[in-house]
């Protein structure tokens, strides 16, 4: 059952010596179960990855959510093939953004006008710029992930703060309490007058479900201290619904960053949102070399074609829920202290045994135990549904799981809970 790594080994020993940390940060092994996980892949199809030694893989991550309809969806690569023997990359637009604006506004409730960048950090960095622009302020409320840029990690005095970040940034950056309206309050409170926006991931699938009032309440603090409502949908657009979560909760920002699924794994983003705070974008900079390609553009057209035509969200409720109820099943049978969190089109496990070390030792040994069986879960980031997965899929993923679980209970000797 163990699976050969060696290729992937070697190559990540040689990316040392070149590459600081040998690949990007959330993609090193030690985000995962160093020496089990494959560190390189160099083929996908569908919703099965195969890793650089040859292992094969039901993947669950999809390069963390942007493959929406699997890997290497003909329909969309085929179009993108065309366009790149068309040319792909002028001095001037490429008319096909125009066609791309219009349907991002047909499809997000809060789109009335957009700007397109390249990656969900220049999304979310953007629409703050235009909201300080609009605003005449600086400072910025924010919870959630929203990024790397420098911004992004201000304020929220933990531990993930990375190195780097000037403190003459980060005293413009403020954070509230998810599911607290008066930790909001109080921000605004200390900070009357100062305070541009508040950006917010409206849901994250590993903590609580928004309380009855909770995002309606955001936008009725923010639009009385005369701030900009900004929802952080890279993860949640045209995933729990074509139009995010703002569809889903019917609760409507004033601007909206939008990525990962919107062009099935290539490279664009857009911000989207009132033309009244919108037209501001005009005025300042928001700019780069290759925000005029028009590959992703035509991939992001043909990507959202795809889940509308194929009723693609509601396929994604439906397989995920076979999948995380299946789950559940497997949880409460195993006597393990875990559960299923998130929405079905982006769900995970989490192990919530009281004892840190216990808990450590079987959160690991799972993962190690399902990736060695052939299925690619994130032991610390929500998974992702596409349109590639299927019942076979399903079946074989609750099959490896149940697997899994009793191997982990057998390292620790959790015996059977009835």
């Amino acid at each position: 059952m163990d699976r050969m790594l060696v290729v992937s080994e070697r190559l990540f020993e040689e990316a040392s010596e070149i590459i600081p940390g040998g690949v990007t940060s959330a993609r090193h092994p030690s985000k995962f179960v160093q020496g089990y996980y494959p560190i390189f892949m160099n083929r996908g199809s569908k919703c099965h990855v195969w890793d650089v030694d040859g292992n094969e893989y039901i993947d669950w991550i999809l390069s963390f959510g942007p493959l929406v309809l699997g890997h290497a969806n003909p329909r969309v690569d085929n179009v993108v093939k065309k366009n790149l023997d068309e040319g792909f990359c002028f001095t001037m637009v490429h008319p096909v953004q125009n066609d791309l604006a219009r349907k991002l506004i047909r499809i997000i409730p809060c789109a009335e006008m957009v700007k397109f960048v390249t990656s969900g950090s220049d999304a979310t960095s953007a629409a703050i710029r235009i909201a300080r622009v609009y605003t005449g302020r600086d400072k910025v409320i924010r919870w959630g992930y929203h990024g790397w840029h420098d911004w992004s990690y201000g304020g929220s005095g933990t531990d993930r703060e990375p190195v780097g970040v000037p403190e003459g940034i980060k005293k413009d950056i403020l954070t509230f309490r998810y599911n607290d309206l008066d930790s909001l309050e109080s921000v605004f409170k200390s900070n009357k007058g100062e305070v541009a926006c508040v950006i917010m991931q409206p849901y994250e699938v590993s903590k609580e479900w928004p309380k009855d009032g909770f995002l309606e309440g955001v936008k009725k603090i923010t639009h009385e201290n005369g701030a900009v409502l900004i929802f952080d949908e890279i993860r949640t657009g045209f995933r729990i619904a074509m139009g995010g979560a703002q569809e889903y909760f019917n609760v409507i920002p004033d601007l909206s960053a939008v990525s990962k699924a919107i062009a099935n794994g290539y490279p664009i983003s857009a911000v989207v949102g009132k033309r009244e705070i919108m037209q501001v974008a005009a005025t300042t900079r928001i700019s780069s070399t290759f925000l005029v390609n028009s590959f992703p553009m035509y991939a992001a057209i043909e990507t959202l074609n795809e889940l509308e035509e194929k009723d693609g969200i509601r396929y994604m409720w439906r397989l995920g829920k076979l999948l995380t109820d299946g789950l559940t099943d497997i949880i409460k049978d195993s006597g393990v202290e875990a559960e299923v969190v998130g929405v079905p089109p982006i769900p995970m496990v989490k192990f919530i045994e009281k004892n840190l070390e216990r808990r450590e030792l079987i959160k690991r040994t799972f993962y190690k135990e399902t990736t060695k069986r052939g299925v690619l879960f994130h032991p610390n980031h929500c998974w992702f549904l596409s349109l590639a997965h299927t019942m076979d899929d399903v079946t074989k993923t609750l099959e490896v799981a149940k697997e899994s679980l009793e191997a982990a209970k057998r390292e620790v000797g959790i015996k059977k809970s009835h």
